[in-house]
């Protein structure tokens, strides 16, 4: 190869090497200007402004319970009434989806999409800290759902997650969410899960603490399961649980009574406990 070449090759060696230091300098020039233009919130919606319309906001939290499938027909009910944004732990986003709740029913699932088209928020837990760059900027996602919310409800509420909140554990976005809830607003949990699982005692002993903190709960019913028992287990009715939440709207407007944690009481149904604990 002669000197010219060898020149030629360097030249080209060195023009690549300048545009590739030209680009990296672009895109931390555009990262800077990204900072400075976007909100430090990722979930931007949450620190809007509430509905001219007075319109009360919701956080839906949906658990690993087959239940979920009954989310997209939840929602849309509630997003007659209220400013939605739903929360989604992993096995809440199996049975959300296109696979399982479009099998269950395809015309609910066409409704929640379109809801979320239309402005119904989803929330995952990649959503916590996706896009998290800055500690003393960026805002972390689930304390700006706390405050967002009036209202916050689980349906359905899992056996696990039950557990989780009567311990006060946040391992996810949906229960770091609820650790940091004020305990002046509503927190309506409405349990489903497998009889056998509803009667072990640790269950009785989750509802009894989360109860004493306040919370309102909206107790499963007796037909057949999903996996083919009968008995106590199944999500309430989504009229009840629609019911509930009005009933806790009207609440959240006025705040709770001077009385406190602990003066909430079980939603229309006394008789909540475990036939042999009775």
């Amino acid at each position: 190869m002669d000197n010219s070449a060898r020149l030629r090759d360097f030249a080209l060696v060195a023009a690549g090497a300048g545009l590739a230091l030209a680009a990296l300098l672009v895109e931390h020039r555009l990262r800077q200007r990204k900072k400075e233009w976007l909100p430090t919130c990722r979930a931007a919606w949450l620190q809007e402004p509430a509905s001219p319309l007075g319109r009360p906001r919701i956080a839906v939290v949906a658990t690993g319970s087959v239940a979920s499938v009954k989310i997209p027909e939840l929602v849309e009910k509630l997003s007659e009434i209220a400013d939605v944004t739903v929360v989604l732990t992993a096995p809440a986003e199996v049975m959300t989806s296109q696979q399982v709740a479009g099998r269950y029913s395809p015309e609910r699932y066409r409704a929640w999409e379109a809801l979320q088209r239309g402005g119904v928020h989803v929330l995952r837990d990649i959503d916590e800290w996706d896009g998290y760059e800055d500690v003393s900027s960026d805002s972390v996602v689930h304390i700006e759902l706390r405050r967002w919310a009036d209202v916050a409800l689980v349906a359905p509420c899992s056996a696990n997650t039950l557990a989780k909140l009567a311990l006060g554990l946040c391992d996810n976005l949906a229960t770091s969410f609820l650790r940091a809830w004020d305990p002046e607003k509503p927190l309506l949990l409405a349990p489903a899960m497998n009889t056998l699982m509803w009667e072990h005692p640790s269950t009785a002993q989750h509802l009894n603490t989360l109860q004493a903190r306040g919370s309102i709960i909206i107790p499963p019913i007796s037909k057949k399961l999903a996996c083919g028992d009968v008995g106590r287990g199944a999500l309430a009715a989504v009229s009840d649980i629609l019911q509930a939440s009005k009933e806790a709207f009207e609440g959240a407007a006025t705040r709770r009574a001077s009385s406190g944690i602990g003066s909430w009481r079980f939603h229309g149904f006394e008789e909540w406990r475990p036939a042999k604990d009775a």
